[in-house]
């Protein structure tokens, strides 16, 4: 894992911990996104197979998961879907994640703080990612 994508899935796991509480205030039973959003962050510190291959299994059943009727609660779990999905997809995640972060706290997207960092991911995202992954000479 390249310094680039450990620092996407930091945003990734940034963007869900600010929102989960949305979640949690509204199903406060459900786990799932709080298992996922915790592996995310094991796997962070210790980038294992096995730690890697829990995520998607806490991953997938989140994106396709129909049980959250609010709107906002249900942005917060995508969001933590997101983060464990940065594991295999760093870039897109990261900028799914943080709009999935202002929509869970409804926020409009002209008041939004980190737009900023949507939009740069999206526009210079591929081209840092090629770049950090360009072995350097000395």
């Amino acid at each position: 894992m390249t310094d680039w994508e450990r620092t996407l899935v930091s945003i990734a796991i940034d963007a869900a911990k600010s929102s989960i509480h949305v979640f949690e205030a509204e199903y406060p039973d459900d786990d799932r996104p709080r298992k996922a959003l915790e592996a995310t962050e094991k796997w962070l510190d210790e980038p294992t197979w096995d730690n890697k291959g829990l995520l998607g299994k806490l991953e997938i059943p989140l994106w396709r998961s129909k049980d959250w009727r609010n709107l906002q609660a249900a942005l917060a779990a995508q969001a933590c879907a997101s983060a464990a999905r940065a594991a295999r997809h760093p870039l897109t995640s990261a900028m799914n994640a943080i709009m999935c972060e202002r929509g869970a706290q409804g926020i409009d997207y002209n008041d939004y703080s980190r737009k900023w960092l949507r939009m740069v991911l999206r526009r210079y995202g591929a081209s840092i990612e090629r770049t950090s992954k360009t072995p350097r000479t000395s």
